[in-house]
């Protein structure tokens, strides 16, 4: 699998753990939001600014430690 897809794959299995968090009441739809405008500028942002952002946006509920952690 190249490169490209790999980061398809990561960003929709963000998307999909973002939607249970909605889903859960445990984020907005504005966070939500947000975290899909991040992910589909993830080219845009470094590492750390990712991780802060998703820790903010989700009251440390996901993050890229997260993923390395659970994927």
């Amino acid at each position: 699998m190249g490169l490209f897809e790999d980061l398809e794959r990561v960003k929709l299995r963000f998307i999909a753990i973002s939607e249970q968090l909605l889903a859960e009441e445990l984020i907005t739809s504005e966070q939500f939001d947000e975290i899909l405008l991040l992910l589909d500028n993830l080219d845009e942002y470094d590492q750390q600014y990712i991780n802060q952002k998703l820790n903010e946006l989700t009251d440390g509920k996901l993050d890229l430690l997260f993923w390395d952690h659970n994927n």
